[in-house]
């Protein structure tokens, strides 16, 4: 090593020491912004959706952490999922797209937190574990009506009707929250502009700052 570093300017050793430091900083900083986070709060949702009532609160907190927790996993990835649901469903309190008719795919129109619509995704989410909602097919409107199998649409929705868990994407940026948006709005990523998409940056920046996330340009947007 010593032969071969008497070949290397000087400044060489100094400026990988830089570049090191500068990785490790944002590894770092990553993991600060993104840190775990396996459960929400009554208090925390209703910080993000002001308009959700205490009670209705207290149960979605409930049924959030038990269903979403450990497949969100950390503060950027509920952040994310919080800003996509409050536009989806204004705050967790619309669990039927309006107007839900012949237009909009009904029986199987938009329905629970991220608005799972179409016989086939009413289908497929059906014959998910990670939904729990073998009946959704048949009768659609427990989505709407029944907290624990909407929210389990939910976590359909976001671990694995795309193929892939949402919560890859989600890395705090808006780039990330944008990859999110797209999967579930268009289906796809690139999509161009999803629907509501100033919506959920106004709900994403919200949440961030209630779970005390650091990323990207938080305070610029709330």
């Amino acid at each position: 090593f010593s032969q071969f570093s008497s070949s290397i300017h000087p400044g060489f050793f100094a400026k990988m020491r830089v570049a090191i430091a500068a990785i490790l900083g944002a590894s770092a900083s990553n993991s600060t912004g993104c840190a775990g986070m396996t459960s929400i709060s009554a208090s925390q949702l209703t910080c993000v959706y002001p308009q959700l009532s205490s009670d209705k609160a207290d149960m979605y907190a409930s049924h959030l952490s038990s269903k979403m927790g450990s497949a969100l996993g950390n503060v950027c990835a509920w952040a994310a999922f919080l800003g996509n649901v409050g536009t989806e469903s204004n705050g967790l309190t619309e669990w039927t797209q309006n107007p839900c008719s012949s237009a909009t795919a009904a029986p199987y129109c938009g329905r629970g937190p991220l608005q799972i619509t179409g016989h086939s995704n009413y289908a497929f989410c059906a014959s998910q574990g990670v939904c729990d909602c073998p009946t959704i097919e048949g009768t659609p409107t427990d989505v709407s009506y029944d907290t624990n199998i909407g929210v389990g649409t939910a976590a359909c929705v976001w671990e694995a009707l795309s193929g892939h868990s949402l919560s890859g994407d989600a890395d705090g940026t808006s780039t990330g929250l944008l990859k999110t948006a797209c999967i579930i709005n268009a289906g796809h990523y690139p999509c161009g502009t999803p629907n509501g998409w100033s919506s959920r940056q106004q709900y994403w920046a919200k949440a961030n700052s209630c779970l005390g996330a650091t990323v990207e340009s938080v305070d610029a947007l709330i």
